[in-house]
């Protein structure tokens, strides 16, 4: 009787034990299952990333900074091209404006010379006048000398005079016919003179085929300074369209330092920085303020370790979480465990939702190691 009673209050707590440990094994599973889901919810909704630190003695900073080097050499090259193209077009305007200033002088002799022409020509013209009135005085007296002559002659055959007057007066004759040689001297030289003169007018006045000498050589400095006016004109539209190249070359250049400048390669040629590969497959929910995530194994425990502050523009092809190449972006770190940048694999988890691309371009605060 008594091992009978004694059996029957021993069931019930064994049947009670196992009820409650069925119950712990359930909500365990349970548990399990529902961790186990949301591990893989999260798995297939988060971004998976490949971490890395930039530093500046990494090859692929190393490579930017010489590109940067070779930039900024080739800038300062085209920046001497285009000094030097501005003081071709300062020398070519000096030179402009003294080449036409020599022209206008040209031009301005021309009407010199034929002033002084007009002048020679009036002057002969009055000369040969004189000349002529000269002469009709030099021959009256020569007629009357002629007279006096011949009379004292007569006078000294008569023994009126001496030899000596008779010599004197012959001597008067003989200046008067010397006097009027000279004078005809003088008409022909006139003549010559203001026939030269009629000549440079006839030659001023048309350009035919009879041109005076300096007129020639006039025309001949005044086709050369034409002629070298139009070379620099022409070398200044040239050098005029070559600035525009080369400015448009500098401007060019610029945008490209601009945006390499922008890149984090650019940034880790001074100080560290934290950076993800984010491929094109895994982008979705990556942008401005996502949480970072660091898990075991990639799937298990995973805890906050910080948050992404910018996407880079700019496509690269690097390999992703698992090895393979792919097209995608860079995207600066900001974490609170630096170590986790060491991991091979991080996990997006979308914070604010993706930034817009205005933002995506907005100036953000780095985190640096």
């Amino acid at each position: 009787m008594a091992a009978e009673t004694k059996k029957q209050n021993e069931a019930p707590k064994t049947n009670s034990g196992a009820r409650v440990f069925a119950a712990v094994a359930l909500a365990a599973f349970a548990a399990g299952l529902g961790y186990a889901g949301n591990e893989g919810y999260r798995a297939a909704t988060d971004s998976f990333v490949a971490p890395m630190i930039l530093s500046p003695d990494n090859d692929l900073v190393l490579q930017t900074k010489a590109k940067m080097g070779e930039l900024e050499v080739e800038r300062g090259r085209i920046l001497a091209e285009a000094e030097a193209i501005d003081a071709d077009l300062v020398a070519a305007d000096k030179a402009l404006a003294r080449l036409k200033a020599l022209q206008s002088t040209m031009t301005n002799a021309l009407a010199w010379t034929k002033e002084i022409t007009n002048h020679q020509a009036s002057t002969g013209r009055h000369e040969l006048r004189a000349l002529a009135q000269q002469k009709a005085v030099l021959a009256a007296m020569a007629e009357k000398q002629e007279r006096i002559s011949k009379e004292a002659s007569a006078n000294l055959a008569a023994s009126l005079i001496s030899r000596a007057d008779q010599a004197k007066e012959q001597l008067a004759f003989d200046q008067v016919q010397l006097a009027l040689l000279e004078n005809e001297r003088a008409r022909l030289q006139s003549e010559a003179s203001l026939g030269q003169a009629y000549l440079a007018q006839r030659s001023l006045a048309t350009k035919g085929t009879t041109m005076m000498p300096e007129a020639i050589a006039r025309e001949e400095q005044l086709v050369r300074i034409e002629l070298e006016i139009s070379r620099l004109e022409s070398e200044q539209r040239a050098k005029r369209t070559e600035k525009k190249v080369v400015l448009a070359k500098l401007a060019k250049m610029d945008e490209l330092e601009a945006q390499l400048k922008g890149r984090p390669l650019f940034r880790a040629t001074e100080k560290s920085i934290e950076v993800a590969f984010v491929p094109y497959t895994q982008s979705e929910g990556v942008g401005s303020g996502s949480v970072v995530y660091d898990c075991i194994w990639s799937i298990f425990h995973c805890k906050p370790v910080g948050t992404i502050t910018e996407v880079v523009p700019g496509e690269i092809i690097l390999p992703d979480p698992w090895g393979n190449q792919a097209r995608g972006q860079y995207a600066v770190l900001k974490l609170d465990e630096h170590e986790s940048a060491k991991s091979k694999v991080l996990r997006v988890r979308a914070g604010h939702g993706p930034v817009r691309p205005s933002e995506q371009n907005a100036p953000q605060t780095v985190s640096v190691r």
